[in-house]
């Protein structure tokens, strides 16, 4: 029974039995005082009759016969009902037999008496624990509703009281984590609003520099297909600038559901590496890949070709003209490794804590290409897959960008 399990309960309950089994043994001695009380009177009575009739001259022996006799006759039985004993006369024309019943109801009142104020009182206390341990709970309750996870209501104890509060504790938690959650996501969007419109900030501003200026001349050939180029540069970059942050954005969400599937290492790469291979020979750089063609690992098709083209592009706009941006990859029992490398600036040690922060850019990146979005977006998709993005790096000696992937074999 649940209702045993909660100690307050077996204890209540305990101390009923145990009244209850007092109760019990005293019954037979208040038989027995009251059986020998009965007794007494019985024996009072026939001394007092056998002495009156003595005196009055009836033989002994008769009044030892009539003593032992067991069987009334009709004419005692008429004599008792004109001196008014009969079954429906009063004790009270008994003054002995009456005592012994007065007797016997006070001492069975009194232990009535007894039995409800110990009973009463265990219930008063019984009931002030529970009314004190319920108070409790209420204010741990209300707390939970005005959102104060810092208490816990009692669950050291068996009973069904207590699972209660093990199931309201349960629903607390959850109510705990729902409301971290629309936290995280009040926060999210707040610094999503406010990344937005800090970064566009630049790129409209010179839109409307661009534009004012085309307006200024409109007829200077040479101005406006200058500034054109300039206009269709800040959009560009305003254009990628969304496009990064909707998709960090939805990552960040938890909207992506990435789709693992065994690929070639080298076609992946290939196809991250296609249009960035343009702008490494136009900039006078090499882009260069190393690994078993065979090798195969499992990720996400489009998302994984994004992380390491941002890898790639990051490499590419910190390495100068003549620098070499090497993508290899190779695989250990249980690992797949792909790093992008370069020779180009390197990363200064009190930068390295900050480097896959959300628009980050060290003091000593000047006017590189580049957004700030790019890192940021790669390590993101990568450990959505479970994978680990890491970064080696000594200032002036290039970098190293690691993408570890665990494998069945």
């Amino acid at each position: 029974m649940n209702v045993l399990q909660d100690k307050d309960s077996r204890r209540y309950l305990t101390s009923l039995i145990c009244m209850v089994g007092a109760f019990v043994v005293l019954a037979p001695f208040f038989a027995w005082f009251h059986g020998k009380e009965a007794q007494a009177l019985l024996f009072e009575r026939e001394r007092t009759m056998v002495s009156s009739l003595m005196e009055q001259g009836i033989d002994p022996v008769t009044i030892a016969q009539a003593m032992k006799n067991t069987e009334p006759t009709g004419a005692g039985v008429e004599l008792l009902k004109k001196i008014g004993h009969t079954e429906t006369a009063s004790v009270r024309i008994f003054p002995d037999i009456d005592r012994s019943v007065r007797l016997f109801a006070g001492v069975a009142g009194g232990m009535a008496v007894l039995a409800a104020v110990v009973l009463t009182g265990m219930c008063v206390l019984y009931l002030r624990k529970r009314e004190k341990l319920y108070r409790q709970a209420e204010g741990i309750i209300t707390r939970f509703s005005n959102g104060n996870f810092e208490e816990h209501l009692p669950q050291n104890q068996s009973g069904s009281i207590y699972q209660l509060f093990s199931a309201v504790e349960e629903l607390a938690v959850a109510l705990r984590a729902q409301s971290e959650k629309e936290q995280q996501v009040k926060g999210f969007l707040r610094d999503i609003i406010s990344d937005i419109s800090h970064q566009l900030k630049t790129p409209l501003a010179a839109l409307r520099m661009y534009t004012e200026i085309i307006m200024q001349e409109p007829y200077h050939v040479e101005t406006v297909e200058r500034f054109s180029g300039k206009t269709m540069q800040s959009l560009d970059r305003i254009e990628q600038l969304v496009q990064m942050l909707l998709k960090v954005s939805r990552i960040d969400a938890g909207s992506i559901v990435f789709h693992k599937e065994w690929l070639s290492a080298s076609g992946l790469v290939e196809s991250a590496a296609g249009e960035l291979a343009v702008r490494a020979r136009r900039e006078g750089k090499q882009l260069v890949t190393q690994g078993d063609p065979s090798q195969m690992f499992p990720c996400d098709r489009e998302w994984t070709r994004e992380a390491v083209a941002n890898l790639i592009k990051n490499a590419l706009d910190h390495t100068g003209a003549g620098g070499t941006v090497t993508v290899f990859w190779e695989r250990s029992p249980g690992m797949f490794q792909l790093s992008v490398a370069d020779d180009g600036c390197g990363i200064a040690a009190e930068d390295m804590p900050h480097v896959f922060k959300r628009f980050y850019r060290s003091g000593g990146e000047g006017d590189r290409q580049g957004i700030g979005l790019g890192l940021s977006l790669a390590k993101a998709i990568v450990e959505g897959q479970d994978g680990i993005l890491s970064v080696s790096s000594q200032l002036g000696e290039g970098a190293v960008f690691t993408i570890s992937f665990l494998t069945d074999s």
